[in-house]
């Protein structure tokens, strides 16, 4: 048998080592004295002696004797000839037991001290009493006649006792299970998933029924009334806790139900000391509870397959151990014996240390718990490797803490234990500390210069996850190595800030190159030593120049540029190179020298001769300790000013016709190209022409225009004229076409052709407009010929032009019989339209017949 306990073994690495550690509970040696297997066929009932130091067993129907063992479970005797002994009770003095013979239909007595017989009483053919209980000076049974169930009870004190049925005491369909306490006698049958349970006042020895009804339960193995009478518990494996009621009423009693381990737990053994401790068995063991705490003191478990046998729980009178009898497996069965049952679980947790390093003093914490009242201020006793320690005291809130120091590396482990007091059980918790120094790591570099005459890094000693301060006075010691040569040159050592754990380093090599700066940290009594290697590049100085210049200059007069190169100084002697780009050298640039101050100043002189921009490049190449660097500045150097103009042959064109343009240059010095762009309205410039202008200056081009057009003139200056630029502004007619269709013949007056319609015909006027201007507004004109002129009849409103730019209208030629007339239309261009001008289209000639 074992008591359920947690173990946990934890393997937690900690900077300075690896610490386990195992949080304890009560060990299972503290709840079995003993525990015995038992010389059983079947098993039925228990009842413990403790007076005489006896243990009774009966086997049930089939058995022939009742097994006597001492209270450790070892046998004693056999009492034979108690056939068929089920149920078992002491009498109140303990110096009888009564058993119920099943298979011989009677109650026998044996007297507990000499383990004889005598007396039995008879109770009826086929009455096969299984179930016994005292009280009220009476021996009450539970047997079955006529193939029913019923309540009897003898009266062992009379001068002739027998074997009385009580019919009044409730129906019963089986022979019913009782039990006794405090003068109450409870009885109860099976009902499916219910239980029939009667109640009954027997301390007078005269029954009183107090109450009769169905309660949850079933086929109940454990029946028990608590020692005052007040309460019925009832252990039946259907359900899945202990259920209680109050005796005077059978209602669920406060608390109603108590936890056996959940669903499947099958309770069928319940039994209550005389302290009011309840124990209650299952498939997941023994639970036990105290007075009206419904939460579980204890827990009992046993190894699996081995369960509590049916009604296999009994309380010795010595008000501590508890006695179960098991079933495994094979259905063996054991006594197990549990000394300290009612005693509370205790369990103790020991933490690691947050580090634990040679020389300091580390801490560890811990906590007792338990279900019952904390003990604090208890001791608890501590040994390192078996060397006791001062011992460790429990705070009020259970918590407590152990200190020490060690002076080496290494492992050591610390036990703590509770002795145990009068309601908890002894516990003791160990743990492995390893005592280490603390790693330690340099990181770096974190460059702030590395030039040859001043390199500059920081970096950080680190110790493992940022434990353990290091101390003032903690250097880090460096050294140079040239990574070219393999020299290596030992350097100050650097202080670290305890604070930060940062260090700064710094050398002035002198030359450039690959270098690796060493880094060493020597350790100390709590941390470890550690070396590391940083490469750094030390090149050249970088410098950067700065040129001012003039923005303006005036061609053929003196200019001067000023100029410094950073990273001074120089050597004597040294110069930088000056190239001047400018119209007159574009691939070829003039070049020369100056001198550059040792101070890196330096100054250009020139005297441009030609105008426009000029690029001054100042170019130093570099040296032994200076990279190369540059820097240029555009000078504008003044030209003349020319003349430039534009003009075309007209200022408007009709849709399509073709402009003559033409640029005039005036006096330049050595460029005399002219180019000719035209815009269109709404569209890009194109160039149309690029060319040298004649002798007097002229350069002519030609443009067919089908919309307003601006034309411009360039000319991109030379090397002492500026350029020039001029714009011409030019309109444009739009191209409208008007048709009349539906006339069957023609004829000619004066030399002009006249169509000739039937005034019945009412002939459609289109007109149609190019570019398309859709959605702008078309008008159609008409006019007739009388006294030798033309007069207007009519000029219709706007019509607006469709989607493809055309327009349409109708004439009426009823009343025009025998006249001439003639009709166009006019494109009108509104403001929106900067394209193209308001245009008339041609007149078409017609005539009416009849």
């Amino acid at each position: 048998m074992r008591l359920k306990q947690v173990s946990l073994v934890a393997a937690i690495t900690v900077v300075a080592g690896l610490t386990t550690a195992t949080v304890g509970l009560g060990g299972p040696a503290a709840y079995a004295d003993t525990s015995a297997v038992l010389p059983l066929s079947g098993y039925a009932d228990m009842v413990v002696d403790t007076a005489h130091r006896h243990v009774f067993f009966s086997q049930g129907a089939g058995s022939t004797g009742i097994v006597v063992t001492d209270l450790s479970g070892a046998p004693v005797v056999t009492l034979g000839d108690e056939r068929g002994a089920t149920g078992l009770a002491l009498s109140s003095d303990g110096g009888t037991l009564y058993v119920a013979l099943a298979d011989d239909d009677a109650i026998a007595a044996i007297d507990t001290a000499t383990l004889t017989e005598t007396g039995r009483w008879t109770t009826g053919a086929g009455s096969a009493p299984h179930s016994v209980a005292v009280a009220g000076g009476r021996v009450w049974y539970g047997y079955t006649a006529d193939g029913k169930g019923g309540i009897g009870s003898v009266d062992p004190s009379a001068a002739a006792p027998e074997a009385t049925p009580h019919p009044t005491m409730s129906h019963w369909s089986v022979a019913p299970l009782l039990t006794t306490g405090g003068g109450v006698l409870v009885a109860e049958e099976p009902q499916q998933s219910l239980s029939h349970v009667a109640t009954f006042d027997v301390s007078s020895g005269t029954p009183s029924a107090e109450a009769d009804t169905l309660v949850f339960g079933g086929r109940a193995s454990g029946l028990e009334v608590t020692g005052d009478g007040t309460k019925v518990l009832l252990a039946a494996p259907q359900q899945v806790a202990l259920q209680a009621y109050r005796s005077s009423d059978l209602s669920s009693a406060d608390p109603g139900v108590y936890f056996t381990g959940g669903g499947g737990s099958a309770p069928n053994s319940v039994v209550a000391d005389t302290d009011g401790t309840i124990a209650v068995a299952g498939t997941s063991g023994i639970y036990l509870y105290a007075g009206l705490n419904n939460l579980a003191e204890n827990r009992v478990t046993f190894p699996s397959g081995t369960t509590v046998a049916p009604d296999g729980l009994d309380w010795g009178a010595d008000g501590t151990t508890l006695y179960a009898v098991t079933r495994d497996a094979s259905k063996a069965y054991t006594l197990n014996v549990l000394s300290t049952a009612k005693l509370s679980d205790t369990q103790l947790s020991l933490e690691h240390p947050p580090y634990a390093v040679p020389t300091e003093q580390y801490t560890m914490t811990g906590s007792l718990s338990t279900r019952g009242v904390l003990p604090a201020g208890a001791p608890l006793k501590v040994t390192r490797d078996g060397t006791p320690l001062p011992d460790a005291t429990v705070g009020r809130d259970g918590t407590f803490t152990v200190t020490d120091t060690r002076q080496d590396e290494g492992s050591y482990v610390y036990e703590v234990s509770y002795a145990d007091d009068a309601t908890h059980r002894p516990v003791t918790v160990s743990r492995t500390v390893y005592v280490a120094r603390l790693p330690t790591t340099l990181t770096g570099p974190e460059t702030t210069s590395a030039t040859p005459g001043s390199v500059s890094f920081g970096g950080s000693l680190l110790t493992q996850l940022g434990l353990g301060s290091l101390p003032e006075g903690t250097t880090v010691q460096v050294a140079r190595r040239n990574d070219d040569t393999q020299e290596t040159v030992p350097l100050p050592s650097v202080p670290v800030d305890p604070a930060t754990t940062r260090f700064t380093v710094t050398d002035a090599p002198g030359v450039a190159g690959r270098f690796t700066y060493i880094l060493s940290y020597a350790g100390d009594a709590t941390h470890e030593p550690t070396t590391a290697g940083m490469s750094m590049g030390v090149g050249l100085y970088a410098p950067s120049m700065r040129l001012q210049a003039p923005e303006t200059a005036t061609r053929g007069a003196a200019l001067s540029l000023t100029g410094r190169l950073t990273a001074a100084p120089y050597g004597s002697g040294r110069t930088v190179t000056v190239s001047r780009t400018d119209a007159a050298h574009t691939t070829a640039p003039v070049k020369w020298t100056v001198s550059l101050g040792t101070d890196g100043t330096f100054t250009v002189k020139d005297t441009p001769s030609v105008g426009g921009a000029n690029t001054y490049t100042v170019t130093y190449s570099g040296d032994d300790a200076h990279r190369s660097a540059t820097a240029s500045a555009i000078v504008e150097v003044s030209r003349a000013a020319t003349s430039l103009s534009v003009t075309t042959n007209a200022s408007s064109y009709a849709y399509g016709a073709t402009a003559t343009v033409t640029a005039h240059l005036g006096t330049t010095y050595n460029g005399r190209t002219v180019s000719i762009y035209a815009t269109p309205s709404g569209g890009g410039q194109t160039l149309i022409k690029t060319g040298t202008v004649d002798a007097k200056g002229n350069l002519t081009a030609t443009y067919k225009v089908n919309r307003g057009t601006r034309f411009e003139a360039s000319f991109a200056g030379d090397h002492r004229y500026a350029p020039e630029w001029a714009v011409r502004a030019t309109n444009a007619y739009a191209k409208v076409v008007t048709t009349l269709g539906g006339h069957y013949t023609s004829t000619t007056y004066s030399g002009t052709t006249y169509r000739v319609y039937h005034r019945t015909v009412k002939p459609t006027l289109t007109a149609t407009v190019t570019p398309n201007k859709a959605g702008q507004c078309e008008r159609f004109q008409v006019q007739r010929y009388y006294g030798g002129a033309w007069h207007t009849l009519t000029t219709s409103g706007c019509v607006t032009l469709a989607s493809n730019s055309t327009a349409k209208a109708q004439l009426s030629l009823t009343n025009a019989l025998n006249q001439k007339f003639r009709v166009r239309s006019q494109y009108e261009h509104s403001r929106t339209d900067t394209a193209n001008l308001s245009t008339w289209s041609g007149w078409l000639y017609f005539t009416v017949k009849d």
